[in-house]
């Protein structure tokens, strides 16, 4: 049988099923397997909840699975959402790649997130108007598009940084005395 974590009653129970029900896809089971099955994932709150079930309790996998994710509600992550994107911010410190790989994070989680809700969150949040223009100019049709202009961009960035502080180095090598022998 395929290894899935136990699930305790502190992690997302419906983050639980679907790794269970994609592990059993993977293996063909039948609604009858996954029954039979799903109680070897269980440990701690969750396992003693399962336990006080009477048998019987259900017709199929799903109404289980839907009883087991209200029964653990409160253990549930929240779902993020294309509003709560536009509450992310870049901070003062806090540098274009830093900021646009944390996007990108919170962005993953988002279910069927429209391109332009993310490109909006994304000009919203960031503080480099150079960077606004670049975006914008794109238009992006998709997140995946959206974070490949960023990543071109946040590249000619680090170049013309490094370049810049190359020629400073340089110089302010020129403007130093030569050494003098005594």
């Amino acid at each position: 049988m395929p290894q899935v974590s136990q699930h305790d009653g502190t992690t997302d129970p419906v983050d639980h099923l679907e790794t269970f029900r994609t592990m059993m896809l993977l293996h063909d089971a039948s609604g009858g397997f996954l029954c039979r099955a799903f109680p070897t994932t269980l440990a701690g709150a969750t396992r003693v909840w399962y336990s006080q079930l009477k048998p019987n309790s259900f017709d199929n996998f799903e109404d289980f699975g839907d009883d087991l994710a209200r029964h653990f509600m409160s253990s549930r992550r929240p779902r993020k959402t294309a509003a709560s994107l536009m509450t992310l911010r870049q901070g003062d410190n806090e540098s274009l790649k830093a900021f646009v790989g944390r996007f990108n994070r919170e962005a993953l989680q988002v279910p069927n997130l429209d391109p332009s809700a993310a490109t909006n969150a994304l000009l919203t949040g960031a503080q480099s108007n150079d960077f606004r223009r670049s975006v914008a100019r794109r238009n992006p049709h998709s997140l995946a598009y959206l974070m490949a202009g960023a990543e071109e961009y946040i590249s000619v960035e680090v170049t013309m940084a490094a370049l810049d502080s190359s020629s400073e180095h340089e110089e302010n090598l020129r403007r130093k005395e030569p050494y003098e022998a005594t």
